[in-house]
């Protein structure tokens, strides 16, 4: 079953099991579900106040260790363009993000966070008014690799070069990513991992198991050519 609408009413005459997508929108269906006691299980989000299954990427260490990397590198004046954070998963990596800066004592500068509707028009204005700063960024993690490709043309525009002035991280490994001016490091989520995973438990659920599962899959960060170490 396939919900393009928060609004829409579910009709589950002949469905053994639903998986919801996210449920941003959805949430009043995800509660009828249970409650009619269908099969469910949510992917791309952990929801913990209600029980059901979830199998979901872990956004907040795959953020963690982005900018744990930068930090390896020897930044400390790390930006971070975060997705909606109405979204659970640009509200982890936005936290992975803060986690990192704490673990490493390194000051937060509330001037590098900025929030956006993960759309390219929004990064472009975000990378602008990071740039601007007198204090600028010599690296900067976004929440998301379409973001990314932004934020790096941006760059190029105003002069500067990735990596040389500026290091980029992204987030999901989108093919987008290789094939931009520079091959962007970025997280991978296992998304068709997440997908099978979905299907299996569902499968389970139907055929009468009754534990629930919440399922963090790790997301693994790839190195390519948008990172340089500096002094």
């Amino acid at each position: 079953m396939h919900l393009t609408d928060g609004r829409d009413a579910l009709s589950c005459k002949a469905v053994s099991g639903i998986i919801f997508a996210d449920i941003i929108g959805n949430r009043e269906q995800l509660e009828w579900a249970l409650n009619e006691r269908i099969p469910t299980v949510v992917i791309n989000n952990l929801v913990e106040d209600l029980k059901v299954s979830c199998i979901a990427v872990d956004n907040l260490k795959g953020s963690k260790d982005a900018v744990n990397y930068l930090i390896s590198l020897g930044h400390k004046k790390i930006a971070h363009i975060a997705g909606d954070t109405i979204t659970q998963s640009a509200s982890l990596r936005l936290e992975g993000y803060q986690e990192a800066l704490s673990e490493n004592k390194i000051k937060e500068n509330p001037e590098y966070i900025i929030k956006t509707d993960y759309s390219r028009g929004e990064a472009r204005q975000a990378a602008e008014k990071l740039l601007l700063l007198k204090d600028a960024p010599t690296a900067i993690f976004i929440a998301s690799d379409s973001m990314a490709l932004e934020v790096i043309a941006v760059i190029m525009e105003k002069g500067k070069k990735v990596p040389e002035d500026i290091s980029v991280v992204g987030f999901d490994d989108n093919p987008s990513s290789l094939y931009g001016a520079v091959a962007i490091t970025t997280v991978r989520q296992p998304l068709i991992k997440m997908a099978e995973e979905g299907v299996k438990e569902l499968n389970s659920l139907i055929n009468g198991k009754k534990e629930l599962a919440m399922v963090k899959l790790p997301a693994e960060l790839v190195i390519r050519d948008s990172c340089k170490a500096i002094e």
